[in-house]
This record gives C-alpha cells, sequence and structure tokens, in this order.
C-alpha cells in the first residue's frame, strides 16, 4: 500500500514566507534566538546617524542642525546689534547741529539792577571769566511762599556750568535745592563756610548762609571754577 504522506503548514524547512507585514523579512542570520549588535554608527532616536565611530559629528545630524542653531543665534544678534548702531550713528550725523550763535545770551547785570529794587536782600552779582555768558538770570517768588529767590546761571565754550540760587529764607530751603546728592565735605572759602553735596553725575553743590540769606552754588565745572565763583559769593554776602 502507497505511504500517504501529509504535509504541515508552516513547519517545512525552506518553505516560502508568507506576506506578514515584513515580519519574516529578517535575514536568517537573525532569525532564531539572536539580536542585532548596537554599534556607535546606529542610528538616533530620529532615526539618523549622530557620530561615527570618531566622534565626528555626521553631516545632517541632530547635533549638527542644533549647533548650527545655536551659533547662528549669536551671529544673527550681533549683526542686528551692528546694523542698530548704524542707523543711530547715520541719524546723528544727519541731524542738524546747533549754532555757537543761536545759544541763549542774557545780559544778567541788567536783569539784576532791575529786579534789585523788587528783592529784600543784596543780589549776588559775580564777575564772569572771559569766554563764560549767561544764559538765565531771574527773580521770582519761591513757589507759595512770601520770600522769593534770585537764579542766574553761566555756562563756557566747555561746557562748564555754574548756577546761583539766592534766597532769603529758611535753612530748609537751602537743603531742599541740592536733590538727593550727598554731603561731602565743609570748605572755607572767602571767610565763608560752605557744605559741599556731590552726586554721582559730578554736580556739585555748595552751600552757605549768612543771617538769613542763603547761597547755592551748583556746578559742573573744574574745582578752580567752582572756587572762583564761591569767592566772589563770599564776598558778596559780607
Amino acid at each position: 500500500m502507497p505511504s500517504i504522506m501529509i504535509a504541515r503548514t508552516g513547519l517545512a524547512l525552506g518553505g516560502n514566507h508568507e506576506d506578514n507585514g515584513d515580519v519574516n523579512a529578517q535575514s536568517d542570520t537573525y532569525a532564531v534566538g539572536t539580536q542585532a549588535p548596537v554599534t556607535s554608527t546606529d542610528a538616533s532616536s530620529g532615526g539618523v546617524p549622530m557620530t561615527d565611530e570618531s566622534g565626528v559629528m555626521l553631516p545632517g545630524s541632530r547635533e549638527e542642525m542644533r549647533f548650527l542653531r545655536k551659533n547662528s543665534n549669536w551671529v544673527n544678534m550681533i549683526i542686528a546689534i551692528l546694523a542698530c548702531l548704524a542707523v543711530v550713528a547715520v541719524v546723528l550725523l544727519m541731524a542738524p547741529q546747533p549754532e555757537v550763535d543761536s545759544k541763549r545770551v542774557v545780559d544778567y547785570q541788567l536783569i539784576a539792577e532791575q529786579s534789585q529794587d523788587s528783592a529784600d536782600f543784596d543780589l549776588v552779582v559775580p564777575e564772569i571769566p572771559s569766554g563764560w555768558t549767561s544764559n538765565e538770570a531771574s527773580l521770582d517768588r519761591v513757589g507759595d511762599s512770601d520770600y522769593t529767590s534770585w537764579y542766574v546761571s553761566f555756562v563756557d565754550t566747555e561746557r562748564q556750568w555754574v548756577s546761583i540760587d539766592q534766597a532769603k529764607a529758611t535753612e530748609n530751603w537751602a537743603e531742599n535745592q541740592v536733590d538727593d546728592a550727598i554731603a561731602a565735605e565743609t570748605v572755607t572759602v572767602g571767610g565763608s563756610d560752605f557744605q559741599i553735596y556731590r552726586t554721582e553725575d559730578a554736580k556739585e553743590y555748595w552751600v552757605t548762609g549768612k543771617g538769613d540769606t542763603f547761597v547755592v552754588i551748583t556746578a559742573i565745572a573744574t574745582p578752580e571754577t567752582i572756587d572762583s565763583f564761591a569767592k566772589q559769593v563770599a564776598e558778596q554776602l559780607k
């Protein structure tokens, strides 16, 4: 009697693989109980190799893209800053520059003469050095009080500035003129004591008084210049 052989589906060696979504598409080398070795050239989580075995960044990798973005941010920032500075420079060059002849100049001595009759104290009217001019002079009422203040301001061609504020008032009035300046030292000039206050922006306040008349010198100038104005204030307060 001839023997009957029954083929069992899927167990024959060398049989054709079924199309089951590439599950059987792996090579025979790793078909049973083995796993592909991992090397330094394996793909990153995104499937793109990061570096080779020497640690060199591979072109097109995420690491390279991250590196380029990081450095390009700094480059773009520097370019933007330089562009802004260039625009500012052009604007400043195109802006009209003030003419020296257009500087405000007032006859402070004439104004002092006209104002003296309205003041109840002798106005301090200093002589100014060559090259200096007065750009403001006035006698005004101090706030809502009953007393007045004499104010005169001077400038020179080297951007020095000195002003004198005088009033028949109280010591509190004088202290309010120095804003947030810090008391630095006391000096004696021309027989009068001056309390000096200074600010971080090189502004100085020299405060002195005689009786109920106080004077505040405000200046951004050389020590010699301030001293020369202080001497005249001291002499005229006597």
